[in-house]
């Protein structure tokens, strides 16, 4: 499974940024991972974070979700600010699980709960790397005055720019391909994590979330179709 992933990233070495403050979650990652031929840096704190930034590109960044600024705002959230366009995988402590939509709408890609599964943090940093590349290579998509360009990651309504978490984007995309046709409920959550969809159903999060955005955009066109999946409709 995890070799499939690989094999479609189509990349010799993978170098990740793990910032963690917890020594002992930092040295499980790194005993799990190195060993498999990532290349991985270790950070403590924000600041180390953003030296990091300073001198070297990564493919992904794996990060504690209670790394915050100098203003206490989240640190995915000023980096998404800031223009980062690469994965971002949260660590959350287990009891904050129902801040998932936060996590999502602030930049994350995805989320990992402690104590971390190393095979699952694998697996979501494996979908996410290569859900960002499939943005790269796709082509400018348009329905009912959106315009998503998947090579820039930006989305416009009306010509007026739109802002999406990764994970709706991701969701968008797919949905924009097919309208108006209906996109099932496994071939989305294929589209957003491969083959290691989550226990919980974190798909109708997503879908909320990207609902939300098109309403709030006078675009009500994401529909339910109840037993089968969700199509995207043209407008009245």
């Amino acid at each position: 499974m995890l070799y499939s992933l690989k094999k479609q990233l189509s990349v010799s070495e993978l170098h990740l940024l793990v910032g963690v403050s917890d020594s002992l979650v930092m040295n499980k990652i790194f005993a799990y991972l190195e060993p498999m031929g990532y290349q991985l840096d270790s950070a403590a704190d924000s600041d180390e974070v953003r030296n990091c930034l300073k001198t070297s590109a990564y493919d992904a960044l794996v990060l504690d979700a209670l790394f915050t600024d100098q203003n206490g705002i989240p640190l995915y959230t000023c980096l998404r600010m800031e223009g980062f366009n690469r994965p971002i995988i949260l660590l959350v402590p287990e009891n904050t699980l129902e801040n998932l939509p936060r996590y999502l709408n602030s930049g994350a890609d995805d989320i990992v709960t402690s104590p971390v599964h190393l095979l699952e943090l694998e697996a979501r940093i494996l979908a996410s790397i290569r859900l960002s590349k499939a943005h790269l290579s796709s082509s400018r998509l348009s329905w009912a005055g959106i315009e998503l360009d998947s090579q820039a990651h930006t989305v416009t309504c009306d010509g007026k720019s739109m802002h999406l978490p990764p994970m709706a984007f991701t969701l968008l995309a797919r949905l924009m391909k097919a309208a108006p046709n209906v996109v099932s409920r496994s071939e989305l959550q294929n589209e957003l994590y491969g083959d290691t969809p989550p226990n919980s159903d974190a798909l109708r999060t997503y879908i909320h979330i990207l609902r939300s955005h098109l309403e709030k955009q006078n675009k009500p066109i994401l529909k339910t179709v109840p037993r089968v999946g969700f199509r995207l409709t043209p407008l009245p």
